[in-house]
């Protein structure tokens, strides 16, 4: 923490590092800019529920939930934490045009009825031009579980958010998290929408055809940039020996993510999806005659049970959405 800072709005202390390029005053939730491209009256909150609400929340989805509800009294709440993350919001234009090839199979009949198919290449050529809405995180690290998940639920539902500016000591204190640093100015955060909303359409046309030809595309902007925070509740529950979580979207109290203990009924689910896997993996070895059928047996087989066989071991299961 570096010595010196104080809020410019009530004089309190602040945390400030190397690295800080906003300081928001946890006692009275003004924005400080301290380094970067970053405009102060661009800045906006996500009002958070409360804990007890988020409590609530828990509980409702665990009466909700058929494996949870066969074990909600063994299971004690360990903790509850609640943080706002930035993330940065803007709208690009992006505009171009995309070249690609495709294989598809063409079929014809001929004069005795039968049908003969053969595999052609046919070439495509689409103008790009749309707005997109971009939001990507303002974090360089943020890798844990319901990040993403939150970030999806956000861009459908965009709630309303308020201005830090605009917001007095007591409309703070009745919404007030820990807020995680800042690490991207605007500057940094428009330079990587750009190329993210760049990355969108090239995935986009990856995944529709064989061959990208030519790929002459462009944005512009992004225009309306804010900075958002949007609040996090992870709720940190024991069950038996071990420890999970769920995780909410402080605006309505969605659960967007959650480790779940894995109960004997699932067990036997993945342990039966596994023995699946291993018997067509085995009867495409052993009975069936086609080399292509064999390996396509075998594949689906292997495949199968490794994936319920790692379900099994892993001991816990992720859910996602609510």
């Amino acid at each position: 923490m570096e010595a010196g800072f104080k809020c410019e709005r009530c004089g309190a202390p602040l945390d400030v590092s190397p690295e800080t390029i906003v300081a928001i005053c946890p006692y009275c939730g003004f924005p400080n800019h301290i380094s970067g491209n970053l405009k102060t009256e661009n800045i906006f909150v996500i009002p958070s529920i409360n804990k007890n609400d988020v409590a609530k929340a828990f509980w409702e989805h665990v009466e909700k939930d058929f494996d949870l509800r066969r074990i909600k009294d063994e299971i004690q709440v360990w903790e509850i934490e609640g943080h706002y993350a930035p993330y940065w919001s803007g709208i690009a234009h992006v505009y171009g045009t995309v070249r690609y090839m495709r294989r598809e199979e063409e079929c014809h009949t001929d004069s005795k009825g039968n049908t003969h198919c053969h595999t052609v290449e046919r070439h495509y050529t689409e103008r790009v031009n749309e707005k997109m809405n971009l939001l990507g995180s303002a974090r360089r690290q943020v890798e844990s579980l319901g990040v993403d998940d939150l970030i999806k639920h956000f861009s459908k539902a965009r709630p309303e958010g308020k201005r830090l500016l605009d917001l007095d000591e007591d409309e703070w204190g009745k919404i007030k998290l820990e807020i995680l640093n800042t690490e991207m100015d605007e500057r940094h955060a428009s330079l990587m929408m750009r190329e993210d909303a760049v990355d969108i359409v090239r995935n986009h046309f990856l995944d529709k055809s064989d061959r990208i030809e030519i790929f002459d595309i462009h944005t512009e902007g992004p225009r309306d940039v804010k900075l958002l925070l949007l609040p996090m509740w992870t709720v940190y529950y024991k069950y038996r020996n071990s420890i999970f979580h769920a995780v909410f979207a402080g605006w309505d109290g969605k659960r967007v993510a959650a480790t779940e203990p894995m109960n004997v009924f699932r067990r036997v689910e993945y342990l039966t999806g596994a023995g699946i896997g291993v018997l067509l993996g085995s009867f495409g070895a052993a009975f069936t005659g086609n080399v292509i059928g064999v390996a396509i047996l075998m594949t689906v087989g292997g495949g199968l049970g490794w994936f319920f066989g790692s379900k099994v071991l892993e001991g816990q299961r992720v859910e996602r959405g609510g």
